[in-house]
């Protein structure tokens, strides 16, 4: 916030005594001094932007509808924008062109049974459909490219290049970044040494979560069954062969399909210990195809090289900087980043620099995993939200 702007914010305080007079302008007086040191403290303190929810989905597809889901925002005066409920707005009949749907602060008065003016104001919102561009303090919670009359209307797919009709988020400005507020991790129990690296996760968790504006969590030593259920990322780590059960199989490939995210290392101290060089990752590739996901080399240019920090290669690892590989959300690392993370081993202490890298990676893997459990919660709310608009519509 500017100091310039602090004239749209002015101060001024009633001051009491005895005798005096409470009339409607003394009372107005007295509350807009609390409500202007609010929006200050909103605006100064913490921003303006959309704070949580307000995502938008298709509505009815034959009236070119949109819903706007539940959340609330803070506007550029300092007023907290809350939509209570799921909200529908129509696109005009035959419009062509951008549009964007923008969402204002607005008072309603609250009818009170009896003749004469209201006596109550109640905070609410106006939701518009206006071509752009729009006005400086309006909150943009989507726009679509209406390239056709009849161009129909589609969920957002989070492309940076949106297809026409397609709900292009690319201009929704936030509070904080649309996350999940916690990431937990889990540790895979069925791994061949279940006590490896668990002080390195222990580490990785403490250190990336004093810098994420979410909070991860390290649930430790875990079942597939409860990992699954609890946790955004399975960890996986081994020295030698790596096997499933059938039915552990079938949970690990639900949970990614459910936007869950698998990372599997070796413990490569412990695999040249036992001369077994290799065998995990050659026994975790085997047993991904058997589940029917293909991991191939992934690098510059992948959302998980660039979820936090930049990356054109892997970082350095205990094992070097052999190309990580992944598929859908699951992610095999020949490199050992979890002995990295407790500073190497005793025979083989790590330096700074490559311990950093590899944190700065697990930062990546939190945030790829933060966005995706994002992004479950909020297809869920596009469920709930347009469940209940259905719903609505039926009573109407």
């Amino acid at each position: 916030m500017d100091v310039e702007e602090l004239v749209s914010f002015p101060l001024h305080r009633v001051a009491a005594r005895d005798g005096l007079v409470i009339d409607a302008a003394t009372w107005t007086d007295a509350h807009t001094y609390h409500q202007t040191a609010q929006r200050l403290h909103n605006r100064a303190l913490h921003g303006w932007g959309i704070v949580a929810g307000l995502s938008v989905v298709p509505g009815d597809p034959t009236r070119r509808t949109v819903i706007l889901q539940p959340g609330f925002a803070l506007d550029n005066d300092g007023q907290t924008v809350v939509v209570p409920q799921p909200t529908r707005a129509e696109i005009p009949p035959g419009y062509q062109g951008v549009v964007c749907l923008v969402l204002r602060f607005a008072q309603a008065p609250l009818a009170s049974g009896s003749r004469g003016p209201a006596t109550r104001l109640a905070d609410s919102y106006h939701l518009e459909l206006i071509p752009p561009p729009i006005l400086p303090g309006d909150i943009e919670v989507a726009r679509i490219d209406l390239a056709t009359i009849d161009t129909p209307i589609r969920p957002s797919t989070g492309s940076v290049r949106p297809e026409p009709g397609e709900i292009d988020a690319r201009f929704r400005r936030y509070l904080r970044p649309p996350v999940a507020d916690t990431v937990a991790i889990g540790q895979f129990t069925g791994a061949s040494h279940d006590d490896l690296h668990g002080q390195g996760l222990i580490d990785m968790a403490h250190e990336c979560g004093v810098s994420t504006p979410f909070a991860l969590r390290f649930l430790g030593l875990l079942p597939v069954d409860e990992a699954t259920a609890r946790c955004d990322i399975l960890y996986i780590g081994g020295a030698g062969e790596f096997r499933l059960t059938p039915r552990e199989g079938v949970q690990v490939r639900a949970f990614v399909e459910g936007g869950g995210v698998v990372l599997a290392e070796p413990c490569v101290e412990r695999e040249t210990r036992q001369r077994e060089n290799g065998r995990f990752v050659a026994s975790f590739r085997r047993l991904m195809a058997d589940l029917q996901i293909d991991l191939t080399e992934i690098g510059r240019g992948h959302p998980l090289f660039r979820a936090r920090h930049v990356f054109g290669l892997p970082p350095d690892g205990l094992g070097g900087s052999a190309p990580i590989l992944g598929g859908g959300n699951v992610f095999l690392n020949p490199n050992d980043y979890a002995c990295c993370w407790q500073g190497g081993t005793e025979a083989e202490p790590l330096p700074r620099e490559t311990i950093r890298g590899a944190m700065e990676f697990a930062a990546n893997l939190a945030w790829y995993a933060a966005d995706r459990a994002g992004r479950r919660a909020r297809e869920h709310d596009g469920v709930v939200a347009s469940a209940a608009v259905g719903k609505g519509q039926q009573e109407g």
